[in-house]
């Protein structure tokens, strides 16, 4: 969804070199085939932003006050500054969004995230690197969601994908070269047996979640399951500080 407005606000800055100047009275114009293109990208925003901050947020109702702001609104063409407005307003709901998706969930009296929320923070925040943790922060985020609301086979999954996604932050190719060879034999055992745990009992649960066709009757997970919480916190924590050390 943030792909998609950042496409419909620069589609609505494309719009902008293609105002004509219609006179001393009527000022910039922009040609009538390309008002039509203005509604339905302004139409299409307000439904993204509506389904991801729900009806009547600001931006919805500032986006189409913009548009109505212009001359005319949608019935006599758009301003150059209503769309200009436009553009920014859809600009600063994909920053609302963002916002929205970093924020910790909301969580019952003593219940735990399955990632820390300072995991998820210090992963955005490293700066310069060869890797992009855009992913891996949308994983960690999705598997809190996951977690809280007991979706086990879901979480199963996402920590797999995980475990695919890291390897080469730490100089491997896959997950099990990690487990096996990280940090050298005689070194960072603790770390290793953290890892060995995730590559053996993890893979295999989430395997067995992926793959198993359906039977005469059926086990579902429960959440003792898939916690492999304190090993996940773990490799984070190492994928981190590998990034922060090259960073510096």
């Amino acid at each position: 969804m943030i792909e998609d407005l950042t496409a419909i606000a620069d589609g609505m800055d494309a719009l902008l070199p293609l105002f004509r100047d219609g006179g001393r009275m009527s000022g910039l114009i922009l040609p009538t085939e390309h008002c039509a293109t203005f509604k339905a990208l302004a139409i299409e925003a307000k439904s993204i932003i509506d389904g991801e901050l729900g009806h009547a947020n600001d931006y919805s109702m500032n986006l189409i006050h913009a548009v109505n702001s212009g001359a005319g609104g949608f019935i006599g063409g758009p301003s150059y500054a209503s769309v200009q407005e436009a553009s920014e307003i859809v600009r600063a709901a994909i920053r609302g969004i963002q916002r929205k998706r970093t924020k910790p969930l909301p969580s019952s009296p003593g219940a735990k995230p399955y990632v820390d929320h300072a995991r998820i923070v210090a992963l955005q925040n490293i700066g310069a690197s060869r890797w992009d943790f855009a992913r891996l922060v949308e994983l960690c985020r999705e598997i809190n969601i996951a977690a809280a609301n007991r979706c086990h086979m879901s979480t199963a999954m996402l920590l797999r994908t995980i475990l695919n996604h890291v390897p080469p932050v730490l100089g491997f190719a896959t997950f099990a070269e990690v487990a096996s060879n990280y940090g050298g034999p005689k070194t960072n055992k603790s770390f290793k047996g953290n890892m060995q745990r995730l590559e053996g009992s993890l893979r295999n649960i989430a395997d067995m979640h992926l793959h198993s066709p359906i039977r005469p009757r059926e086990d579902v997970p429960t959440a003792v399951q898939v916690d492999f919480t304190a090993d996940l916190d773990v490799l984070l924590g190492e994928v981190i500080r590998v990034a922060k050390s090259a960073e510096a």
